[in-house]
């Protein structure tokens, strides 16, 4: 077997040595460096926020007495512009920034921000117009926001270190008015971010914490030799934030016997482009490794951007069903496209999906789902997130003839089940097991976009409850705690009994990977 995968760290100091070997015979000081990796997630957002995009145009890390300087652009001539969607974010975690960092103490971050987004799910918009409002924004201030990181960050020589970025959507909205004569929204704000070191627990296996739901594309595939003395068995490359406009980051995802791997059953039958949902955990040496390993479809936009085959990622917004309550085709909010191709599909849209006989199901984040419900058409409902796979026709606009704008249409091939959070209240506690774990709960979403339909949270002995005891600490006088459901939804048509649980018809089951009070 090959010898053990480099850590980022090893690999940064092995390439500042042999640059500074070159050139000349006078020696050149090197500086000590270690690795960091950045992630960035959201705190809970607005309830009908459904998309809040923007750029990370620079950010960089200082210490006291000038100590040091950790920038993303690492001196690039065209600095990165790292786009993400808070959206996509709650309560959920994504690698933001992967780079060697001089030794020495960090306690301030400065974030330059740009084109800064919001849009709202507003249903009293009138068809033809789409339920989709866009603000105008105003984000102060979007340069050198100074934060503080807390407690400072210490970076050793050849040593990983971690931090945390989280936004917090909801506290940095100030204001909202409207405009009664025309209807449009006028958003004003402050950025509230928050930065603070991870600590590296336990042995390898444990280290810096787990990441759920990551997405993104194969770039590349590395495959071990038959004789190697790798801990891990092959590795893969993955772009996760891919609609950043320069420098998305690129993730090794390092494969070991413990993987669960779905779509595929070995790494030689793994094909770049493909789009992949992936769960893994950052171990002691800094290094990503697979828990779980979905590799979904491989995507296609050509030179001319026609027959375009696009994951297509948000909430189901509307849908049509048939006699049998089976989902014929529905509207989707474009809230992410992977590939990021905006003269195919422009992002923060709405799409039309039509379904057909040969498309196909799945559910994502398969450990999520331990109660083995099914996922097919007739399990979709309004506010759902899923992952779209088809084929993309781009559609029209209304011509001054007279002639009707044209959707655009996406022919679905394959429709995944998404792991989501959902943000809302406890209504009341249905069935609690022993462990005070195990049950389940009324939920109310407080999104509109779910439009009222009945919600029930099951949970496991596997559900983690943050700022929460368990089930029962869910349940007091007078109290209905505000809630963020991180789980997979499926909409259950018909009356049933699910783990114990008596589910009446047209409710939207939620099983539950994490109960977050907030």
């Amino acid at each position: 077997m090959l010898k053990r995968i480099a850590t980022i760290a090893q690999t940064a100091v092995l390439a500042v040595a042999f640059l500074t070997s070159c050139g000349g015979s006078k020696p050149k000081t090197t500086t000590a460096t270690g690795s960091l990796t950045s992630l960035v997630g959201d705190l809970p957002g607005l309830c009908d926020a459904v998309s809040f995009p923007f750029n990370i145009a620079d950010l960089s890390l200082t210490g006291p007495n000038g100590t040091g300087t950790v920038p993303i652009n690492s001196g690039a001539v065209n600095p990165p512009l790292i786009k993400i969607n808070l959206g996509c974010l709650r309560d959920f975690t994504t690698p933001l920034t992967i780079t060697p960092a001089d030794v020495g103490t960090y306690n301030t971050a400065y974030f330059t921000l740009s084109e800064t987004q919001v849009f709202f799910y507003d249903p009293t918009i009138l068809p033809p117009n789409p339920p989709i409002n866009s603000p105008q924004l105003t984000l102060t201030p979007l340069k050198n926001i100074e934060v503080p990181i807390n407690p400072p960050l210490y970076v050793y020589k050849g040593v990983a270190s971690v931090i945390q970025i989280d936004f917090d959507m909801l506290h940095m909205i100030q204001s909202i008015t409207t405009n009664p004569t025309t209807g449009q929204l006028t958003v004003t704000g402050t950025p509230e971010i928050t930065v603070s070191p991870l600590t590296a627990a336990g042995s390898q296996g444990q280290g810096f914490g787990e990441l759920y739901d990551l997405v993104g594309f194969v770039r590349s595939v590395t495959i071990p030799p038959p004789v190697s003395t790798s801990v891990y068995d092959g590795s893969f490359t993955l772009q996760v934030l891919g609609a950043s406009i320069v420098g998305a980051p690129l993730v090794t995802v390092n494969l070991n016997s413990s993987s669960q791997l779905y779509g595929f059953s070995d790494l030689n039958q793994l094909v770049t482009d493909s789009f992949m949902e992936v769960d893994a955990y950052i171990d002691v040496d800094g290094n990503f490794v697979a828990t779980s390993v979905e590799d979904e479809y491989p995507e296609v936009v050509p030179a001319l951007g026609s027959n375009a085959v696009l994951a297509v990622i948000g909430p189901v917004t509307s849908l049509t069903r048939d006699s049998r309550g089976n989902v014929t085709s529905f509207d989707i909010f474009a809230r992410d496209l992977e590939p990021n191709d905006a003269s195919v599909l422009e992002p923060n849209t709405i799409a039309v999906v039509n379904l057909s006989s040969s498309t196909t199901y799945q559910y994502s984040s398969r450990s999520v789902n331990f109660a083995n419900l099914a996922f097919a058409p007739n399990n979709i409902n309004v506010g759902q997130e899923v992952v779209v796979h088809g084929l993309v026709t781009e559609g029209t606009q209304a011509s001054s003839s007279g002639a009707p704008a044209i959707p655009t249409t996406v022919t679905a091939y394959k429709v995944y089940d998404k792991l989501q959070s959902i943000q809302g209240s406890f209504s009341s506690l249905v069935q609690v097991a022993k462990d005070d774990k195990s049950g389940a709960f009324v939920f109310t979403p407080c999104s509109t976009l779910f439009q009222g339909t009945p919600t029930m949270v099951l949970t496991s002995n596997q559900t983690v409850f943050l700022n929460l005891t368990g089930l029962s600490s869910l349940s007091g006088p007078g109290t209905q705690p505000a809630l963020l459901v991180q789980g997979l939804p499926f909409f259950e048509t018909q009356a049933q009994t699910i783990n114990g649980v008596p589910v009446p018809a047209g409710t939207l089951v939620i099983l539950a990977k994490q109960v977050h009070q907030l």
